[in-house]
């Protein structure tokens, strides 16, 4: 950034002195003043913070927060449909109604930290992050643009995530709840368990992702409905993006179906050869099955969870559990599963329990 190339300030006929600064070819007004002495500092700091790049026009911040949230979203670029949908509702159920008339001088920590506990006391504390994200990243933006000296979301206390609990389905309960549901979504269940996939892979899953004579699929391909429309495109993260080998008797129920119902593109289409609407499956299709079975309130997710809980009570190493499952790392597999590896835990006891015997079997010997 350039340095301003000059200050000036200006005695007013109410007394007080009116500071300002040429910066980047403009007129800036940095305020009014009781002394002449403020007046002076008030120009010596801004082209202090003008030489570092750092220089605030202070009637911006007179902007509306509605209207720095409406700038800011159109230059949000290259995001997901889904993304974009969830952050545009934050913005119009949480973050506009109640700070949008505001000024952005007058959004202080305070304020924020109070938007943030009043959020609090009515959503679950994941909808608490993801509004302060949203916040965040705007106040951010103004800050860049010269709006804001500093961010004021800064330092603000969020309520704590719960402790993350997931439902596990039983092989038996499995089974049943398999042979509940509408035949043609047998095999939707069956492999969102035992391959871990999401409703949005399964319901995205294309035949030309299926090798049928080698039993693997790959996920490729995701569906969700924002708003009313249904986009496609691949997982979300790298490590969603994955193939791996069936069970074979879960390869050949796929077979099966593929053979009855997988006449187009989609594996598993509406009675219409459509790709289903992924709330459209859940009315029609899943809540039903799950009340005859008996087994609800049971989500569609639960099955991933339930996949994550088979493969680990057969002993497979989470490594390969994280792969198959797309977790972006095993350190996320443990933080949400780690309860379901107490082998991997007595392994380790038994590891050290032989170092121990060993180094003690060595001190004997030589004394």
């Amino acid at each position: 950034m350039g340095r301003p190339s000059s200050g000036s300030i200006r005695r007013l006929p109410s007394g007080l002195w009116q500071a300002r600064i040429s910066h980047l070819g403009r007129q800036l007004t940095l305020g009014t003043f009781p002394s002449r002495q403020e007046a002076l500092d008030s120009v010596a700091e801004a082209r202090s913070e003008g030489t570092r790049g750092r220089l605030v026009d202070p009637s911006r911040g007179h902007t509306r927060v509605a209207v720095v949230v409406e700038k800011w979203w159109l230059t949000r670029s290259g995001h997901r449909a889904s993304t974009r949908a969830r952050d545009r509702v934050v913005l119009d159920r949480h973050l506009l109604p109640e700070l949008g008339d505001a000024q952005l001088s007058e959004l202080t920590h305070d304020e924020v930290q109070a938007w943030v506990n009043r959020l609090a006391a009515r959503s679950a504390p994941a909808t608490v992050q993801r509004c302060f994200t949203v916040l965040r990243q705007v106040l951010d933006s103004a800050v860049d643009n010269r709006m804001l000296p500093l961010n004021p979301s800064d330092r603000i206390t969020l309520p704590r995530r719960q402790p993350f609990e997931a439902r596990f389905l039983r092989p038996d309960e499995l089974e049943m709840l398999a042979s509940t549901v509408d035949e043609s979504s047998r095999a939707a269940v069956l492999i969102m368990a035992w391959a871990t996939l999401r409703i949005g892979e399964v319901l995205g899953l294309r035949r030309i992702d299926l090798d049928l004579n080698a039993g693997r699929l790959r996920v490729a391909n995701n569906l969700v409905e924002v708003g009313s429309r249904l986009h496609e495109g691949p997982p979300k993260t790298r490590a969603g993006r994955r193939s791996m080998a069936l069970p074979s008797s879960i390869a050949s129920d796929l077979r099966i179906h593929v053979a009855k119902f997988g006449g187009g593109s989609h594996v598993f289409t509406t009675p219409n050869g459509l790709p289903w609407h992924a709330e459209d499956w859940r009315v029609r299709v899943w809540r039903p099955a799950v009340e005859r079975a008996g087994l609800a309130p049971l989500r569609p997710h639960d099955l991933k969870h339930t996949g994550v809980a088979l493969l680990a009570a057969a002993g497979v190493d989470p490594s390969e559990i994280a792969r198959r499952a797309g977790h972006t790392s095993v350190a996320f597999t443990y933080d949400r599963y780690g309860h379901l590896f107490p082998e991997v835990d007595h392994a380790a006891a038994a590891k050290l329990d032989a170092v121990r015997t060993h180094g003690l079997g060595m001190a004997e010997g030589r004394s």
